[in-house]
């Protein structure tokens, strides 16, 4: 990291470490703030709301009318940067790729409580594959506060990069699945059970049972298959046809605890335990792209993210592990696919419990948008090219952003 990379980080501060965790407790610490409201036991939490949300789930989803929105003030164009959704406030914004000339594209209503249900959010990709929608959760305005913590809004709003609404519905869950073909989305129906696809008019059009055994052990959400035929958990596939579903083996990519398939499909990048491996979509041709010792934390693969052009993989890294003063405890890290070679790009802030690892390749490949986090626990949007210059701050107060798909007019 130059010089000079290092003294503009060095005025936001970085975090003090702390004692590391185990990976799924991390995750579950990582999920964003509207998670972190929840109090007591998280499963207590999910079965309460789980039998709200069978009851809603169970009821016909119709469409919501649009609602008005101001247009954007720009769209991208072939072979520019895509605009830029972010989250910043409890609200969604759109915005040109550099962040400039934001819109609100939500319109959540402060009632000044502290801990008032409210509020949008995006855990993961939101933007549709071929870029023409967003998919988020959240409620305009719950109306309600809760003393003994918030708990995960059931909302999933699809809405055009204007504001439009074009359908909201009911469902559990962290992200929201795409398909391939950008036509559904897949998320929790009842997190014990059942998973949903919905349509972009709203309307669920099927409800996958996912056997007991099946269920992972963790706050997994599913993943589409890159042909569209199969939601993913960990360790287990399930049809959408509605044929049987079936557990996968325990050396499956698909079985660990991250998984990534390239853009084209081909490929899929995975994380046992002993590092980073790549293979083909079907799990043959595997090898290891990046070791590790299993007893070691010296690697941190939450986030892995390919870029568009499948040559490379970006992971939020631990160089060193811990330092007295806090410092490189999380870095924007690059791998080679081919060569396996590691190129540090950026200090992520935080500490060894507390990181960031929303990272988002630019349509084109030659910038990463990440998070970071400084000594005050604050969050901002940066971006940086992959050859290490041009370190920008976009967007302070945000934890999430994305790029849009390139090629579309919206």
């Amino acid at each position: 990291m130059s010089a000079d990379v290092q003294e503009l980080f060095d005025r936001a501060g970085r975090n003090a470490p702390a004692p590391a965790l185990d990976a799924d407790a991390v995750l579950r610490r990582a999920r964003h703030h509207h998670r972190r409201r929840i109090t007591g036991v998280v499963a207590a939490t999910i079965a309460a709301t789980v039998v709200l949300g069978v009851s809603l789930a169970g009821q016909a989803n119709r469409p919501t009318a649009p609602d008005p929105a101001a247009p954007l003030p720009t769209t991208s164009a072939p072979g520019s940067l895509g605009r830029l959704a972010f989250e910043l406030d409890e609200d969604i914004y759109v915005a040109d790729g550099d962040g400039a000339n934001r819109v609100r594209i939500t319109d959540t209503v402060q009632s000044g409580a502290e801990d008032v249900c409210a509020g949008y959010w995006v855990d993961g990709p939101a933007w549709s594959p071929d870029g023409r929608h967003l998919a988020y959760r959240g409620d305009e305005d719950s109306g309600d506060t809760r003393p003994n913590g918030c708990s995960t809004s059931t909302t999933v709003t699809i809405s055009d990069p204007s504001g439009r609404r074009i359908a909201s519905f009911p469902s559990f869950g962290w992200r929201i699945a795409w398909s391939p073909d950008s036509s559904r989305v897949a998320a929790w129906v009842d997190f014990e059970s059942s998973l949903g696809i919905w349509g972009l008019d709203g309307v669920r059009q099927a409800l996958l049972t996912v056997p007991p055994e099946l269920l992972p052990s963790c706050d997994c959400d599913p993943v589409w298959s890159p042909d569209g035929t199969s939601l993913l958990l960990r360790g287990a596939e399930i049809p959408v046809d509605g044929s049987p579903p079936r557990q996968l083996s325990p050396d499956d990519p698909r079985s660990q605890s991250q998984f990534e398939y390239s853009p084209n499909g081909d490929d899929i990048a995975y994380v046992p335990p002993d590092g980073l491996y790549v293979a083909a979509a079907d799990g043959s041709q595997a090898r290891q792209l990046v070791p590790q010792d299993p007893d070691d934390t010296l690697y941190w693969w939450y986030g892995i993210e390919w870029s568009p052009a499948g040559d490379q993989i970006a992971f939020v890294n631990k160089p060193g592990g811990e330092s007295s003063d806090g410092s490189h405890v999380n870095e924007l890290t690059l791998v080679d696919v081919v060569s396996g070679t590691l190129v540090p790009l950026a200090d992520m802030g935080g500490g060894l419990n507390e990181y960031s690892a929303k990272i988002t390749f630019s349509p084109e490949g030659d910038q990463i948008l990440f998070t970071r986090i400084d000594a005050t626990g604050a969050k901002s949007l940066w971006t940086i090219k992959t050859d290490g210059s041009e370190l920008r701050r976009l967007v302070d107060g945000s934890e999430w952003g994305e790029w849009q798909t390139l090629g579309s007019t919206g």
